[in-house]
């Protein structure tokens, strides 16, 4: 009875519990096809209603993210064709740092469509360093453009660090070969280049602000944002897994707080003004001489939608608390 209990009965609880597993994902994909049509159409009538609601802000925000995308696309093309040697490193940084800024707002309009404005407002975080970094370099120009498309290389060399670290080996440099040994050469070279706080994780700007371990407040004091906004703050709980992360969400009307496990239609006005502003900040940039009439009439276009996007979601989200407090008083 002894052996039994000790080692057969552990053996008999697994197989169980593999059986009993297999039982129930094959019962879950029987009722898969059904649910998910199911699901499918909630969904929609879902988003048909949020749509009803919200159109007038995000389709403003709609329109920029294509006009941005336009706007930046002559500016690509027209950086192609140049010949000039001066500000070419500049405008080539910008021009990546743009496309990825339009990607981004992409990504914040689909989230914001799909009733997730919390994943929003942590997309906007990062469409909100993308505009900072897109500043600091328009400022200081070829020479931190440079340092900051080679700062790729420390990335991707702690990568690598951290890649032994997860199989619990030892980083050896003398020991590396192949692309690795490749690796480590390059990310040695652009130390010697550009001095060894170039390795820290904002050290492409250290060189230009006069700072060995340059912080992202730095940063933004450099283009005279002399503080993190509030909203930045705030996102940033979007993205780390803390108590305040967790327990605010933009989806709570009236100050109620409550966790959502699935889509919201409220608080999406939040992420939605945040994202026109560094949109439209992002893609003054990309605009070349603002004294060219086209451009401060495309330049205007894009300030009459940004303000479209941050009245009409305004005005949608009063709406929605209206419409939430009257449910409640006939409850």
């Amino acid at each position: 009875m002894k052996l039994f209990l000790d080692k057969s009965l552990p053996k008999v609880i697994r197989k169980t519990v593999k059986d009993g597993a297999k039982l129930v994902v094959k019962s879950l994909e029987g009722r898969w096809p059904e649910e998910r049509i199911d699901e499918r159409n909630q969904m929609q009538l879902f988003r048909d209603r949020l749509n009803l609601r919200w159109s007038a802000g995000l389709d403003p925000l709609r329109m920029m993210l294509i006009a941005s995308r336009e706007v930046g696309q002559e500016f690509a093309d027209k950086l192609a064709r140049s010949k000039a040697k001066t500000g070419l490193l500049r405008r080539q940084a910008i021009t990546m740092l743009h496309m990825r800024a339009c990607q981004t707002t992409l990504e914040i309009l689909t989230l914001l469509e799909s009733g997730l404005p919390d994943g929003a407002y942590a997309r906007w975080r990062t469409l909100y360093e993308i505009s900072v970094f897109a500043l600091v370099i328009d400022r200081f120009g070829d020479e931190i453009a440079d340092r900051y498309l080679a700062h790729d290389i420390v990335s991707m060399r702690e990568a690598l660090v951290n890649e032994f670290r997860y199989h619990d080996k030892v980083y050896e440099p003398e020991k590396l070969v192949g692309e690795q040994k490749e690796l480590e050469e390059e990310f040695r070279s652009v130390l010697a280049e550009f001095g060894e706080s170039f390795a820290k994780p904002y050290g492409w700007a250290a060189h230009n602000l006069c700072k060995n371990h340059p912080r992202f407040r730095d940063l933004e004091e450099a283009v005279d944002w002399g503080a993190l906004p509030p909203d930045y703050k705030w996102s940033s709980h979007k993205i780390h897994a803390g108590a305040a992360g967790t327990i605010r969400t933009l989806g709570s009307i009236g100050g109620e707080q409550f966790i959502h496990a699935g889509a919201v239609n409220a608080g999406l006005d939040i992420p939605a003004i945040n994202t026109a502003y560094s949109l439209m900040q992002i893609t003054s940039l990309v605009f070349g001489k603002l004294s060219d009439l086209e451009a401060q009439i495309r330049m205007q276009s894009l300030v009459v939608l940004r303000d479209r996007v941050v009245n009409e979601c305004r005005k949608a989200a009063r709406k929605l608390e209206r419409d939430h407090l009257e449910f409640l008083s006939e409850q």
